[in-house]
């Protein structure tokens, strides 16, 4: 197995598409974290790398073998990922489930591979309703599909991170 660290960066998001990805935050309560997490979205609390503050994001995830996986669609830049990194011991939240976990880097780019073509093939359940997925691409809000092809076609470089729940160890 070779193993090579997540390299893949991009250009920060917009303003406007950066709040949307900050509403899961504030709505991820009762029955709509159940919405979420039927979406394949779970609440990734870090410990901030310089502030030593508790920093919640929401990020996509799907369930391998009683861990969880997650992807750094923005690449290593994510301050999540980067807050991870530097503390690997976070909280996730799963619905109404909470847990703590530790962060592993998935190292071996061929896994990572593996994991993305998984993620994108349970894409159709994930994400936002494929019924308004045209309208949110054809406004250039967010195309979903276009963000799963190219996560794909950068998966050796994506950074894909496994969330080991404590109680799994």
């Amino acid at each position: 197995m070779a193993s090579k660290a997540p390299t893949f960066r991009r250009r920060r998001a917009g303003a406007l598409l950066r709040l949307g990805f900050k509403a899961p935050v504030f709505l991820y309560h009762g029955p709509v974290a159940e919405l979420l997490r039927s979406r394949c979205v779970m609440m990734l609390t870090t410990t901030g790398r310089k502030s030593g503050l508790p920093r919640t994001n929401g990020v996509s995830f799907m369930p391998v073998d009683g861990h969880y996986v997650i992807f750094s669609g923005w690449g290593v830049s994510s301050n999540w990922y980067r807050n991870l990194r530097a503390n690997p011991e976070v909280v996730a939240r799963v619905g109404r489930h909470r847990f703590r976990a530790t962060a592993r880097v998935i190292e071996d780019p061929e896994r990572r591979v593996e994991l993305m073509r998984r993620m994108r093939d349970r894409s159709a359940h994930c994400g936002p309703p494929r019924s308004i997925r045209p309208l949110l691409a054809l406004t250039r809000a967010f195309d979903y599909d276009a963000e799963i092809a190219m996560a794909v076609e950068h998966a050796r470089e994506l950074p894909v991170v496994e969330l080991i729940p404590h109680d799994k160890r």
